[in-house]
């Protein structure tokens, strides 16, 4: 009796912690965006440089990167905040669920990527801790944090399209922009010949040569140089943000701290 009493406490408390959990993922926005910083961190020119960004990231390849920051978790593991607040938001499209959370906790210095089912081939947790040990890390521990969003989400975007490399311990240089040039040429034929074939489509994008035209466009976009002439730019995105797709995430990607 004693027993089935403490076990049936033990159930109401698990439920009521799950409930609690459940509580604390902030809702979305109405209207909704893709830049949500309740920390303060960015400026309003800042916020909006990488709302326009995301938003042309969207509406030329359909992959949804919203970013969040938070000034705490309350004690909440990263993990299972991101993977909560990814699938009550929604992010990404219902059907290719290609979405991609970049979560930041200020004040617990706590950094997650969680990465949609659709785009873990793409992303997957190797390359997602990449991109926060190299564009992260560094520009958060220097307290710009612009900066490191800024270039964390230029990279999460050419992943998603399969044009980010991991970063590797440096070899000779000698012969690693041919190599990079033959992968690239070898990674359009694919995508040409796949094309032909009809039927599905792929993580990657749509089918055919709409898949190399995307991948042109967001490379040319969001490659070369700096981020001062082109690129995508701070102006207007056009119609702005109109929402998730009802995507989801089955808890890949990766997490860190500065």
């Amino acid at each position: 009796m004693k027993l089935t009493k403490l076990f049936i406490v033990f159930i109401v408390a698990l439920f009521s912690l799950s409930n609690i959990a459940a509580q604390n993922i902030i809702p979305k926005a109405n209207p909704p965006v893709l830049v949500t910083d309740l920390a303060g961190v960015l400026s309003p020119e800042e916020k909006q440089a990488l709302e326009n960004k995301l938003v042309a990231v969207d509406d030329a390849s359909s992959n949804q990167i919203a970013v969040v920051i938070l000034p705490t978790l309350d004690g909440n593991p990263i993990e299972e905040y991101a993977l909560k607040l990814f699938r009550e938001w929604g992010i990404g499209n219902k059907k290719s669920r290609n979405g991609v959370l970049l979560l930041i906790a200020i004040q617990d210095k706590k950094i997650r990527i969680e990465v949609g089912y659709g785009l873990e081939g793409a992303i997957p947790d190797i390359t997602a801790n990449s991109i926060i040990d190299n564009d992260i890390k560094p520009a958060f521990r220097q307290k710009a944090y612009y900066q490191g969003i800024d270039k964390a989400t230029d990279n999460i975007a050419k992943a998603a399209i399969g044009e980010y490399k991991v970063e590797r311990t440096k070899r000779s240089s000698g012969k690693k922009s041919n190599g990079a040039l033959f992968v690239i040429i070898i990674f359009v034929i694919l995508l040409v010949l796949k094309g032909g074939g009809g039927g599905g489509g792929s993580n990657i994008g749509r089918s055919g040569f709409s898949d190399v035209a995307t991948g042109m466009l967001l490379g040319s976009l969001l490659g070369g140089g700096g981020r001062g002439g082109g690129g995508w730019g701070g102006g207007d995105s056009g119609g702005g943000f109109g929402g998730f797709g009802g995507g989801s995430s089955g808890g890949g990607g990766a997490s860190g701290g500065w």
